[in-house]
């Protein structure tokens, strides 16, 4: 029993890469690259993982992710708010074909982004004794493999293997670093891809020995302004951790496998490829062994 837990947004991103703009290119490629994964994976369940708003994070830290915003004077912000909305419409497009057609669970948490309720749910279905596979590029789900959990694999979407982490696995799902040394780790040395600066004067290679050192001790050996900085990245690089009131507000639709539907709408988007014998077995073949995921 393995639940496959997909970054939505994450995935999306590398559907639409190397595509026009049209929304069947996308959605073909989509699909196209969910059954490969889904073949690869051979999970049981599968569920996708919509993105919601990190207000946490932003009242920590208002600029959190803010290299990722189109700013009002950027000379290309009609151009680049174009694209992001076409995205979402694609993606939007992308869930609804697949809730249509296939067995497939989507959740989203209105004030939590993916990252935080991936994590919630992993860490819930491994707490009984489940097999979780997290599919995804961002480094930050290393954290889940840090807990001691064997059940959590993080698949690395854009390498297309299991690539969890930039240190030397012994194995899958064992590391060197414990969950709390990773956190330690980025919030010394930040992290660009979220906008989060670092603590001044640690690099990669002195963070690294920092969060390794069981003696490292962030109150005694940072400056108060330092510590100040620190104490902020770890509440903005740690994910959220769900309680009872907030799991409530969790939504979620479900899918069901019609693969009759599927084959007319393959028809009616143009995707004739996906109708020749072999490609469309090879479909049936992939999600119709799914079950619907008990979350």
């Amino acid at each position: 029993m393995t639940t496959l837990l997909l970054d939505l947004n994450n995935f999306a991103h590398r559907a639409r890469a190397g595509f026009t703009n049209d929304g069947s290119a996308f959605l073909f490629k989509f699909v196209r690259n969910l059954r490969a994964l889904v073949a690869e994976i051979q999970p049981t369940s599968l569920v996708f993982v919509k993105e919601g708003s990190p207000e946490h994070r932003y009242e920590l830290y208002p600029e959190y992710k803010g290299n990722r915003r189109v700013k009002k004077d950027d000379p290309d912000v009609e151009k680049k708010w174009k694209e992001l909305m076409e995205l979402k419409e694609q993606v939007d497009e992308a869930v609804q074909f697949c809730l249509k057609n296939l067995e497939v669970t989507v959740i989203k948490h209105p004030q939590c982004e993916a990252d935080d309720l991936i994590a919630n749910v992993a860490r819930a279905l491994a707490k009984e004794g489940k097999d979780v596979v997290v599919a995804s590029n961002d480094q930050d789900f290393v954290q889940l493999l840090g807990d001691g959990y064997p059940q959590i694999r993080v698949y690395d979407t854009g390498k297309k293997a299991y690539t969890p982490t930039p240190l030397e696995p012994a194995e899958h799902g064992s590391f060197a670093l414990n969950t709390k040394q990773l956190i330690t780790l980025k919030a010394l040395q930040g992290d660009k891809s979220d906008n989060v600066p670092g603590v001044p004067g640690f690099g990669p290679k002195k963070a690294m020995k920092a969060a390794t050192d069981p003696d490292f001790d962030p109150v005694t050996a940072l400056s108060p302004e330092s510590l100040a900085v620190f104490e902020r990245n770890v509440k903005l690089v740690t994910f959220l951790e769900l309680d009872q009131y907030a799991w409530r507000k969790v939504q979620a639709d479900r899918g069901k496998y019609d693969p009759a539907a599927l084959m007319v709408d393959f028809a009616m988007l143009g995707m004739e490829s996906l109708l020749e014998e072999k490609a469309y077995n090879r479909i049936c073949e992939t999600f119709g062994s799914l079950k619907r995921a008990e979350l």
